[in-house]
């Protein structure tokens, strides 16, 4: 199943997964399980006049019935309620893809210890499974990217891209890639520093990235670099490549200017598979009918396939939109 997590009530979160179900084979929604709150639910369908039907069960769609697992209200935020539910399920089965639907980091606090907010949803898999480890990986149509290191300030950068750091990040994320993205193969990396140091006029911290290469030979994969941040894309030879950045805006930025908003946010490193949409709640469209789906849309055929590839390519789960 596709666990799929609510998200912040007066985001776009639900209109563009409800959308995404709609233009979607049946599959998508029988295989889906909604962790969410009737009340918002009911007044996001309100407002959009969607074709829907909410029972016990979960909400009747003309593409079936979406399986709710109804929360009771309480005074913690409604997504982060969602998210540690739907944690506590797929730990039970890791075969499950878990889809979270996006929130505001002020929502992302923990039930049992309100204090502890988090920057996003990977800090808090980081916490929850105590793993820095765990890596942000972007996937489109056309590019795929890895970040090294994310929510941080720029000034950190540097510190945390160490041999011993880089080394045990690369070698979960590439484990995990080998399983849900076979077809990727070369690797590129960009460097730190402008002109990735140009041979230590601008810098020396592109000689760690050397090194950290040379442990992380590989059949699956053909890494290169480091290469100018501002040129990565360039050197890339087919739409399969993945490129591995330094920090956050050096990844991002040529990512989301390229795809918008069809992209999927991936968490490498878990014991299963989590995704979510690239984009924020968006809290200026809540319930005007004119959310972008096509990044919900690109989700859900990504859950199904990896749904697949965790049950097995010939299991009965069928990926392919009609």
């Amino acid at each position: 199943m596709i666990l799929v997590t609510q998200g912040h009530e007066v985001g776009i979160g639900l209109e563009v997964y409800f959308k995404s179900l709609l233009l979607g084979p049946s599959s998508w929604t029988t295989h889906s399980a909604l962790y969410c709150y009737k009340t918002s639910v009911k007044k996001t369908i309100s407002r959009l006049g969607l074709p829907a039907e909410i029972s016990g069960e979960g909400i009747h769609l003309p593409t079936g019935l979406l399986k709710c697992r109804w929360l009771s209200p309480s005074k913690f935020p409604e997504s982060s309620v969602a998210m540690y539910e739907a944690l506590g399920e797929i730990e039970l089965n890791t075969k499950n893809v878990l889809f979270t639907l996006p929130t505001t980091k002020s929502d992302l606090v923990n039930p049992k210890n309100a204090k502890t907010f988090y920057l996003g949803h990977t800090e808090l898999l980081r916490h929850h499974y105590k793993n820095n480890d765990l890596a942000m990986y972007f996937t489109s149509p056309h590019l795929d990217v890895l970040l090294l290191t994310d929510h941080i300030p720029l000034k950190s950068v540097c510190k945390q891209v160490t041999k011993k750091a880089l080394l045990s990040k690369m070698k979960l994320s590439l484990q995990s890639l080998k399983e849900i993205e076979p077809r990727l193969k070369n690797i590129y990396f960009s460097g730190i520093n402008p002109h990735a140091g140009e041979d230590g006029l601008l810098g020396t911290e592109e000689q760690k990235l050397k090194n950290v290469f040379d442990s992380l030979i590989s059949k699956k994969f053909n890494i290169q670099g480091p290469f100018p941040g501002d040129s990565l894309f360039v050197n890339r030879k087919d739409h399969h490549d993945l490129l591995v950045y330094m920090f956050h805006d050096q990844g991002l930025a040529p990512f989301k200017a390229m795809m918008g908003t069809v992209g999927a946010n991936i968490t490498l490193g878990l014991p299963f598979i989590r995704l979510s949409v690239d984009h924020g709640t968006a809290f200026s469209l809540y319930g005007k009918n004119i959310a972008n789906s096509s990044g919900a849309y690109f989700c859900m055929r990504k859950a199904m396939d990896y749904l697949e590839i965790t049950n097995g390519q010939n299991s009965h789960i069928k990926s392919k939109s009609s």
